[in-house]
């Protein structure tokens, strides 16, 4: 007699593919107003190769303390005045023309003579003095923008400010923005700008002042709002 054969198990039962999990973060984009003292970061890192320089040497380069108060006004000039676009040309044409004619008139020479005579002497404890100030600024800035910023988000748009987390909410229905470049010299250093905002729900427009890469933050929140799409049929 033949044995009786054994049942034959059961073919395994695919898997199906693990599905990932969807993301609890709701996708948004962060925009963080800046004070004006951001701009000074030219004389913030002259100081500090300045302060280098002075510390290494036995007698400093000439006109090391000149070419740094220059940098420093030009940083006043920055956050002292705004430059548009036509402020902008004015006054570089200005500028062509004045140095033309002093070519032209020899008028110019004293310029170069004051300069060639002037000799500011700042010693490393100064240089090493302004980065310390100016980095310790640069520590609060960095944690107040931690704690104030705007969140855009596909249906609404939060603002965020204190330590406390106070938040205020503005719906992005009928939600119109724009940038606004009101100084060149701004927008040369660090590419910033203005954003404003507009609700019918708000008597007066909602202005950002000083967003650092104005640009792609403008596209971002583009990008964003532009996927909220209704569709009736």
């Amino acid at each position: 007699m033949s044995e009786p054969t054994a049942p034959a198990s059961p073919a395994p039962v695919p898997m199906p593919p693990a599905v990932p999990a969807a993301s609890s973060r709701e996708p948004s984009v962060i925009v963080r107003p800046m004070p004006k003292v951001v701009f000074f970061y030219m004389t913030w890192l002259a100081s500090l190769v300045f302060g280098i320089i002075s510390a290494a040497s036995k007698t400093p380069p000439a006109h090391l303390g000149t070419v740094w108060m220059c940098i420093f006004a030009f940083n006043l000039l920055v956050i002292s005045f705004d430059f548009t676009e036509v402020v902008s040309i004015a006054v570089i044409l200005g500028v062509l023309v004045l140095i033309l004619a002093g070519l032209y008139f020899h008028f110019l020479s004293f310029v170069g003579d004051f300069f060639r005579n002037l000799d500011i002497h700042m010693n490393a404890g100064f240089y090493f003095a302004v980065f310390g100030l100016f980095s310790l600024m640069y520590i609060f800035v960095f944690v107040r923008s931690r704690f104030e910023y705007w969140e855009f988000r596909n249906n609404e748009v939060l603002h965020r400010a204190g330590i406390f987390g106070e938040i205020k909410r503005y719906s992005t229905e009928d939600l119109r923005w724009f940038k606004e470049i009101p100084d060149v010299l701004e927008r040369i250093l660090l590419k910033s700008g203005r954003m404003v905002l507009t609700t019918p729900r708000e008597t007066h427009p909602i202005v950002i002042e000083h967003v650092l890469g104005i640009e792609g933050a403008d596209e971002r929140i583009a990008e964003l709002l532009g996927t909220k799409k209704v569709t009736f049929k």
